[in-house]
């Protein structure tokens, strides 16, 4: 009898023993976890914060392997979700949403740690008392609580499918403004250009007809030629249709006003 007492005592420890070293591999890998997760999540753009995000996946997944093996449910959940969360960053293809599931991943690090550290206390109570009857509760209590997080998770994806859906339609929205706002600046050059090249073909025609008509009226007159007319097309990309036409309507006054000075003096002469 004695000798069968100690053998269930021996296996009671030894069974202890073993789940104790998988609740501190688990706790271990957890805390890699973490850290790589804040990392991803301190990192200022999208190529670390990816890389980072990379290196905790690896380590949650083995969280979650472990979690599992000791029983912890809740914590297998956890991690299950933060490498769902951290392979969602990898996909994105901008920094602020990379990040936004990365900080998610963070955050579900942390809760998983303090999982982990309960999952590992309430065991060693449990298997302090009464190894097989704990046993029996704590998957009970697991199997309701996993059941009731399952719910609750179902329910935070419902609402992070809503946001994502909210966030892709703005950026949808912006794109289609830029789009529409590129359209309309494109026409607008287009309308410029088409001023500039007939505006300009105008001034140097009405120039020509004012030196004419200088040497008409006054054959040693030198009618004072104005180029500051001719224009870049850089220059209209940087100004908009109204200023376009400003631009030369003060071009024509100021090449009239000239003219204007010119034959003035002729004919005082």
């Amino acid at each position: 009898m004695k000798e069968i007492v100690s053998i269930l005592f021996l296996s009671c420890f030894i069974l202890q023993a073993t789940a104790q070293d998988l609740h501190e591999d688990a706790l271990t890998a957890a805390s890699y976890a973490y850290a790589h997760a804040k990392k991803a999540h301190g990192a200022n753009n999208v190529f670390h914060t990816q890389e980072y995000a990379d290196k905790a996946i690896e380590s949650f997944r083995k969280a979650e392997d472990l979690a599992a093996q000791c029983e912890c449910m809740e914590a297998n959940e956890t991690a299950y979700q933060a490498t769902t969360d951290l392979e969602s960053a990898l996909e994105q293809d901008t920094y602020e949403r990379s990040r936004f599931y990365v900080k998610r991943a963070k955050e579900l690090g942390s809760t998983l740690l303090e999982q982990l550290t309960k999952c590992r206390v309430d065991s060693q109570n449990a298997v302090a008392q009464n190894p097989v009857e704990a046993k029996e509760a704590a998957i009970a209590e697991a199997s309701e609580e996993v059941e009731q997080k399952q719910q609750e998770l179902e329910e935070k994806r419902r609402q992070l499918n809503l946001e994502q859906q909210r966030l892709e339609q703005q950026i949808a929205e912006q794109n289609k403004l830029k789009a529409e706002f590129e359209a309309k600046r494109a026409a607008e050059l287009k309308q410029q250009t088409a001023i500039k090249a007939k505006a300009e073909l105008a001034l140097k025609k009405l120039e020509t007809a004012l030196q004419e008509l200088s040497i008409v009226l006054n054959e040693d007159a030198t009618f004072q030629a104005q180029k500051d007319y001719l224009r870049s097309q850089s220059d209209l990309e940087n100004e908009t249709l109204d200023d376009t036409k400003n631009f030369y309507v003060d071009r024509a006054k100021e090449l009239t006003r000239t003219a204007m000075k010119q034959f003035a003096g002729n004919a005082e002469n």
